[in-house]
C-alpha cells in the first residue's frame, strides 16, 4: 500500500504538471488556439449540416478565417517576443491583427468560388512562410538561430501529427467499442468530427507548447540530430537525384523525338526543385563539417542544374498558355519557375547567401499572387474571358457584343473549348463574369449550371470528356430479378464500322442490331420478328443531355413484346453522332432480358 501511495501522487502530480502546460500555452497563444476551436466548431457544424442536407455556406468564410488566424497570431506572438515588446505594444498590434482578420472574413464572399479558394490558399501559404522567419527579419547574423528554428517546428510539427493519428484511432477504437458493447449508438459522423477536432484544437496546442519562448537565444544552439542527417543524406537527396534523372531523360526524349514537352511536366520539376531545396535547407549547419564536405559541391551543383528544367518547363507552359489560355494553375506555374530561376541565380553567382531569402522570397511571391490586378485569379479570369470572347465572335455567335440565344451550326471541338472556358469561369468566378454578354440576362437563372448557359448562347454544351457526338449513360436494376426470362444478355457493341450484328440465344432465336433497330426473330419467320427503334429513346435523352437535365430509368428502359417473344432492354451507355432529328450509333452497351415463348 505504501508503495503504490507514490505512484498515485506522481500521476497525480504529472496530470497537473500536465493542464499547467496546457494552461500556459493557452495564455501564451490564446487568440491562436480560439482559432483553432472556432474552425473545429464550424467544421463540426458543417458535417452535421451535411447530414441533415442543410445549406452550409455561411460556415465556409468561418473556418477559411478560423484556419488562417490559427499561423496568423502565431506569427505575431513570436514576432513580439523575439522583439522583446512590451505588454501594451503587443496588446495592440493583436488587436488590429484581430480587426484585420475580421475585415478579410467581412471581405470573403458567399457562396465561395474556386477563385476564392486559390486566393485563400495563396495568402495561407504566405502567412505559414512568414511564422518561419519572421523572428529573425532583418537581423543579421543569425542563420544559426534560423535554422535551429525552423528545426524546432518541424520536429513539433512531426510529433502533432504523429501524436494526433495516434490519439485518433484510440479514441476512434474507444467509440467503436461503446456502440458495440454499451449500445450508445454513435452515428458515422462522429468519428470525422473526432477527427477534425483532433487535428485543428489539439495538434494545434501540442505544437505551440513546444516553441521556447526564447527563439533567438537558439543562435547559441549548435545541436544537429544525427536521424536528420541519415534521413536527408541517404533518403531524400538520392530521391531528388533519382527524379532529376528521369527528368532528364524526358528532355532527351523530347529533343531526340523534336516535340513540345507535356504540360503537366511543370510539377515534377517545381515539386523536385523544392524537395531539393529542402534537402540543403535540412544540411546546412553541417555544411563545413569533414564528414559533410560534399554539401557545398552539392549545392552548387544542384542550383545549375535548374537551369536546363527551367527551359523545359517555360517551354511547356508557354504552349500551354498560347493553346488555351491562362489559368489560376498555369499562373502558378510561371511565377514558380521565375521564382525558381531567380533562387537559382542568387545561389549561382553570389560569393555570400543567406538560406533566409527562400522562404522570405516565396512569402512575398505568394502574398503578391495572391489579390490584386496582379494575382493569379485577376490574370486567369482577364485571359479566359478574352479568350471565351474570341471564340464566340469567331464561330458569330457573339455579334456586337450580345449574345442572341440563337441556335448556331459550331464545330464539335470548338463547342467543347467555350463549354470548357464556360464552366470555368462559373466554378472560378460566377456567372455574373458573362451575365451582360447576353441580349437577355433575365433568361439565365441566379446561378446557372455551365449546360444551362451555354445552351442560352445557342451552342450545344460538350463536356471536356465526351468523344464527338453524344454520350448517354444509364443502368439497370441492382438487383436484376430473371426469374421470369429465359436469356439475360450483357450487349457491348464498340464497332462503328459494323453496320449489323447479331448473335443466336438459341439455335431458333436471333437478336439483332442493325443500325439504331433492336430485334427479336426467329430466322426465316418474319412474323416473329420483334423489333425496337432505339432512336427515339436516344433522341429524347441525347436532348436531356444538352440541356444538363437528369434521366432515370424510366426514361433509359423499354420493355415490349409479341406473340412469340417477351424483350426488356436496360441501357447502359449509348454513344454516336448526328444532328437534329437525326442519330447515329456508335457505341452500345445494354441489358437485355429474353423470353421465348
Amino acid at each position: 500500500m505504501e508503495a503504490r501511495e507514490p505512484n498515485r501522487r506522481q500521476r497525480f502530480t504529472s496530470l497537473l504538471v500536465l493542464a499547467q502546460q496546457a494552461r500556459q500555452t493557452f495564455e501564451r497563444f490564446p487568440l491562436a488556439i480560439l482559432s483553432a476551436i472556432v474552425a473545429a466548431l464550424a467544421v463540426h457544424l458543417i458535417i452535421d449540416a451535411f447530414e441533415a442536407d442543410r445549406e452550409t455556406q455561411s460556415l465556409w468564410p468561418v473556418i477559411m478565417t478560423a484556419i488562417l488566424g490559427i499561423p496568423f497570431f502565431y506569427a505575431l506572438r513570436v514576432l513580439g517576443e523575439s522583439r522583446g515588446w512590451p505588454r501594451r505594444l503587443h496588446l495592440g498590434i493583436t488587436l488590429a491583427g484581430l480587426i484585420l482578420l475580421v475585415v478579410y472574413y467581412l471581405a470573403v464572399p458567399t457562396p465561395v468560388k474556386g477563385a476564392d479558394v486559390v486566393s485563400y490558399l495563396l495568402l495561407l501559404a504566405a502567412v505559414l512562410l512568414a511564422t518561419s522567419f519572421l523572428p529573425f527579419l532583418g537581423v543579421a547574423g543569425e542563420e544559426n538561430g534560423f535554422w535551429q528554428y525552423n528545426k524546432v517546428m518541424f520536429l513539433r510539427l512531426a510529433m502533432a501529427v504523429l501524436y494526433s493519428a495516434v490519439l485518433y484511432v484510440g479514441l476512434a477504437l474507444a467509440l467503436a467499442a461503446c456502440d458495440a458493447l454499451l449500445g450508445f449508438d454513435i452515428e458515422g459522423r462522429r468519428y470525422a468530427q473526432l477527427w477534425w477536432w483532433i487535428v485543428l484544437v489539439y495538434s494545434t496546442w501540442f505544437f505551440m507548447a513546444g516553441i521556447p519562448r526564447d527563439v533567438r537565444a537558439l543562435q547559441r544552439v549548435s545541436d544537429y540530430p544525427t536521424a536528420l542527417r541519415i534521413f536527408t543524406q541517404y533518403v531524400l537527396i538520392p530521391l531528388v537525384v533519382v527524379y532529376m534523372v528521369i527528368l532528364y531523360a524526358y528532355m532527351a526524349k523530347i529533343i531526340v523525338q523534336w516535340e513540345l514537352p507535356k504540360g503537366w511536366v511543370g510539377y515534377p520539376v517545381i515539386g523536385v526543385s523544392l524537395a531539393g531545396m529542402l534537402a540543403l535547407l535540412l544540411v546546412h549547419p553541417i555544411r563545413n563539417k569533414p564528414e559533410s564536405k560534399w554539401v557545398v559541391p552539392y549545392a552548387k551543383l544542384f542550383y545549375w542544374a535548374f537551369y536546363p528544367l527551367i527551359v523545359l518547363i517555360s517551354v511547356a507552359i508557354v504552349t500551354r498558355i498560347s493553346d488555351y489560355g491562362l489559368t489560376e494553375n498555369r499562373y502558378l506555374v510561371v511565377v514558380a519557375t521565375a521564382w525558381l530561376l531567380g533562387i537559382a541565380l542568387y545561389f549561382s553567382f553570389r560569393r555570400t547567401t543567406d538560406i533566409r531569402i527562400i522562404p522570405i522570397s516565396l512569402c512575398i511571391v505568394s502574398a503578391l499572387a495572391a489579390f490584386g490586378p496582379w494575382g493569379a485569379t485577376a490574370f486567369a479570369r482577364r485571359s479566359q474571358l478574352n479568350r471565351l470572347r474570341e471564340m464566340l465572335i469567331a464561330e458569330a455567335v457573339m455579334i456586337d457584343g450580345r449574345l442572341e440565344g440563337t441556335a448556331k451550326p459550331v464545330p464539335f471541338e470548338r463547342k467543347k473549348e467555350i463549354s470548357n472556358v464556360v464552366e470555368y469561369v462559373i466554378m472560378y468566378h460566377g456567372a455574373d463574369r458573362i451575365r451582360d454578354w447576353y441580349a437577355e440576362p433575365s433568361r439565365l437563372p441566379d446561378e446557372p449550371t455551365p449546360q444551362i448557359a451555354v445552351r442560352e448562347m445557342g451552342v450545344e454544351y460538350v463536356s471536356r470528356w465526351q468523344p464527338e457526338g453524344y454520350a448517354i449513360t444509364g443502368s439497370a436494376p441492382n438487383p436484376l430479378a430473371v426469374a421470369d426470362f429465359d436469356y439475360v444478355y450483357r450487349l457491348n457493341r464498340r464497332d462503328a464500322d459494323t453496320t449489323r450484328w447479331s448473335t443466336m440465344l438459341d439455335g431458333e432465336t436471333e437478336l439483332s442490331l442493325e443500325g439504331t433497330t433492336l430485334q427479336l426473330a426467329r430466322p426465316g419467320d418474319p412474323a416473329s420478328v420483334l423489333s425496337v427503334d432505339l432512336a427515339s429513346m436516344l433522341l429524347a435523352l441525347r436532348e436531356k443531355e444538352e440541356r444538363g437535365e437528369s434521366y432515370g430509368r424510366e426514361e433509359t428502359g423499354i420493355e415490349t413484346e409479341n406473340e412469340w417473344h417477351r424483350m426488356v432492354f436496360y441501357l447502359r451507355e449509348a454513344g454516336g453522332g448526328g444532328e437534329g432529328d437525326s442519330i447515329t450509333v456508335d457505341r452500345l452497351s445494354a441489358t437485355i432480358l429474353v423470353t421465348v415463348k
